[in-house]
C-alpha cells in the first residue's frame, strides 16, 4: 500500500515484473555505502548554529531501499526522519527545525510514527520544498509551522492511497467460507470492493492527519486539495495548502490567506531576502550543507545511471547520461529495461545454438560426449556474462 506519486510507483513496479531487482549484496552494499543505521542520523540531519536541517529527499520508507533509489530519486526511511527530530529536539543549541523536502511520497508503514513524532516536536519547524512534496511526504510538510516552496514549479498534492495488483490468470485463491476478504478477487466488481473499503479506511486516517497539520476540516482536504491530483506552487497558494512561494533572491510571496496550523497557531514571522552570497557570508555551515547535499544528489544520479548500465548491458546509454547530466527519466528507464530484456533473449538464443552444436558433435563422436558437455556449459556462461567463477549482473 502507497501513499506515493503514480509515475514514480509505476516505475519501480515496472522494473520489479522485468526482473531489475538488486541482489542481496547490492542491497546490502547500498545500506552500508550510504549509512543507514537506526542509531546514526548524520545522513539527514545537519545543525548549523542553532538550525537543525532534516532532509528528506526521494521516496520516503520504512526501511532501505535499493529501488526506490533508483527510481525515485533518492531513498530516505522514516526512523532516520523520527531519529533526527529526537536528535534536534535533545541538542538546547537548535532553535528551530528546517525540513529540506523532494520526495513523490512513499510507504504507508512507518509514515504514522513519523507524523507523530513530528506533532509531539516542541519546536518550531518549517518544511521548505524543492520540485515536490507529494502523497507521503505532502503529510510530513503539512505537520510543520509553515510550508514554503522554494520556486513557483514546485508540486504538491498526490493526497490519496494506492494499491496494486499484478493479475495472473494462472493463479487462483481460494480463501476459507468465512474469510472471503482475505484474498479478494480483483477481477471482480466484488473483490475490488473489498479492496478500496480498505483504502478508504486509510485514505480516511490520512486525510485526518492533513487536516489537522493544516488547520482545516477533512471536508476541505478531500474536496480542495487535488483529489489525487497535483497542483503547482501558485494554485496549492491560493487554496491554502501552502504558505509561501519564494521568488528571485529567495524574497517570499506570503498566502494572502491566513493560515494557523496545528503547530504555529499561525503568525508566521516574514523571511527577509537571502541569496547565495549572503547565505555563504552570513550562514557558512548551512552553505557547506547545501553543497554537501548536491554532491550527494550528484553521486545518486552517477550511481543509479551506472547501475543500471550495468545490469542491462547498456553502459554506452549510461556513460551518455552521466556525462550529459541526465536525471533518471521514464524513457532512459524503458531503454534500460528494454536493453536488458534484449540482452536475456540473445544469451538465451547464443545458450540454445551452443547446446545444439555440441549435441551435434556428442552424436558424431560418442567418446567426446564430456567435451561436448564442457563446451555447453562454457556457451552458457559465457552468455549469462560469467566468467572465471564471476558472476555480473
Amino acid at each position: 500500500m502507497w501513499l506515493l506519486a503514480a509515475a514514480v510507483r509505476k516505475a519501480i513496479e515496472r522494473a520489479q515484473r522485468n526482473g531489475v531487482v538488486p541482489s542481496v549484496e547490492q542491497q546490502m552494499q547500498y545500506e552500508a555505502r550510504y549509512g543507514f543505521d537506526e542509531d546514526e542520523n548524520t545522513r539527514v540531519l545537519n545543525i548549523a548554529g542553532d538550525v537543525a536541517q532534516i532532509t528528506v529527499t526521494g521516496v520516503i520508507t520504512n526501511t532501505p531501499s535499493f529501488m526506490a533509489m533508483l527510481f525515485g530519486g533518492g531513498n530516505v526511511t522514516y526512523p532516520e526522519i523520527t531519529g533526527a527530530l529526537a536528535e534536534a529536539g535533545a541538542n538546547a543549541e537548535v532553535k528551530r527545525v528546517e525540513m529540506a523536502i523532494d520526495s513523490p511520497g512513499g510507504s504507508v508503514d512507518g509514515l504514522f510514527d513519523a507524523l507523530a513524532a513530528m506533532e509531539a516536536f516542541s519546536k518550531p519547524i518549517r518544511a521548505v520544498v524543492r520540485n515536490q512534496a507529494c502523497s507521503a511526504a505532502y503529510s510530513l510538510a503539512s505537520k510543520a509551522d509553515e510550508i514554503i516552496a522554494s520556486n513557483k514549479a514546485v508540486r504538491f498534492g498526490s493526497v490519496g492511497v494506492v494499491a496494486s495488483f499484478d493479475v495472473d490468470d494462472s493463479e487462483v485463491d481460494i480463501a476459507s467460507t468465512q474469510a472471503p476478504k482475505k484474498r479478494p478477487n480483483v477481477r471482480t466488481e466484488e473483490g475490488v470492493a473489498m479492496v478500496r473499503e480498505d483504502l478508504d479506511a486509510m485514505h480516511d486516517i490520512f486525510v485526518e492527519a492533513i487536516a489537522t497539520g493544516r488547520g482545516v476540516t477533512t471536508e476541505k482536504v478531500n474536496a480542495e486539495y487535488g483529489q489525487g491530483g497535483t497542483f503547482l506552487a501558485g494554485e496549492a497558494l491560493k487554496r491554502g495548502m501552502i504558505d509561501a512561494i519564494s521568488g528571485s533572491g529567495l524574497s517570499v510571496v506570503k498566502s494572502a490567506q491566513t493560515t494557523t496550523t496545528a503547530r504555529s497557531g499561525g503568525g508566521n514571522p516574514e523571511i527577509g531576502p537571502m541569496d547565495l552570497n549572503a547565505l555563504r557570508a552570513q550562514h557558512p555551515d548551512v552553505y557547506a550543507a547545501a553543497v554537501q547535499e548536491g554532491a550527494t544528489s550528484e553521486r545518486d544520479r552517477v550511481s543509479a545511471h551506472l547501475t543500471m548500465g550495468n545490469a542491462s548491458g547498456d553502459m554506452v546509454t549510461a556513460m551518455k547520461a552521466v556525462e550529459d547530466g541526465s536525471a533518471m527519466t521514464a524513457g532512459l528507464q524503458a531503454k534500460y529495461l528494454a536493453a536488458g530484456m534484449n540482452r536475456s533473449d540473445q544469451a538465451t538464443r547464443q545458450a540454445d545454438d551452443a547446446a545444439a552444436s555440441a549435441a551435434a558433435d556428442g552424436a558424431n563422436s560418442g567418446e567426446n560426449g564430456n567435451d561436448a558437455a564442457d563446451l555447453v556449459c562454457g556457451a552458457v556462461e559465457n552468455a549469462m556474462g560469467i566468467a572465471g567463477g564471476s558472476q555480473h549482473a
